[in-house]
């Protein structure tokens, strides 16, 4: 009998240490800047973890820690495409254009069928004004996803860039 109880109170013990122990833990996920924050110094030398919360960051609006995250990612994992596209719409958006460029680039050379990073990068040659680059893109980006909310876009797209060729403002890519 007393072996029973002392194991009943162990049960218990064990329980209330457990239970404790997941309540403490479950604020971690309770947003998705603290789970990958979390994460990230758990695992500092993992790419995909970082790129994750520069994902989460840019879309809280904390775009200088975002940059840093993905640069960090890119780093760590030189060829992962996600990342590269993810560090380059950063870099566009802070007017690092060429780096952006060649980031586009790399991310479409390693993974040919991302869409992101061709969308991204048809949209990037269009700012730049290489409109052939660009029209080589958005065919991509329908070739790819041919009836997705970027392919229709990207349809538009064509029509508008070829009238611009046909007025002659294009730039040649060096």
């Amino acid at each position: 009998m007393a072996m029973s109880r002392f194991r009943f109170l162990l049960y218990v013990l064990i329980l209330v240490v457990l239970g404790s122990a997941s309540w403490m833990r479950s604020s971690v996920y309770e947003d998705t800047v603290a789970l990958w924050t979390d994460s990230a110094r758990k695992s500092p030398d993992k790419g995909r973890v970082h790129d994750n919360l520069g994902v989460v960051l840019k879309q809280h609006g904390r775009v200088t820690e975002a940059l840093q995250e993905f640069e960090r990612a890119v780093e760590l994992e030189p060829n992962d495409p996600l990342a590269l596209n993810n560090l380059a719409t950063i870099y566009c958006r802070i007017g690092r254009r060429q780096e952006c460029g060649a980031l586009l680039k790399k991310a479409t050379s390693i993974m040919p069928d991302y869409l992101d990073a061709r969308y991204n990068l048809a949209i990037y040659d269009y700012d730049e004004g290489y409109l052939v680059e660009s029209l080589q893109e958005y065919y991509a980006v329908i070739r790819i996803a041919p009836k997705s909310q970027e392919a229709a876009f990207a349809q538009q797209m064509i029509l508008y860039i070829q009238n611009e060729k046909a007025k002659g403002a294009q730039k040649q890519r060096r």
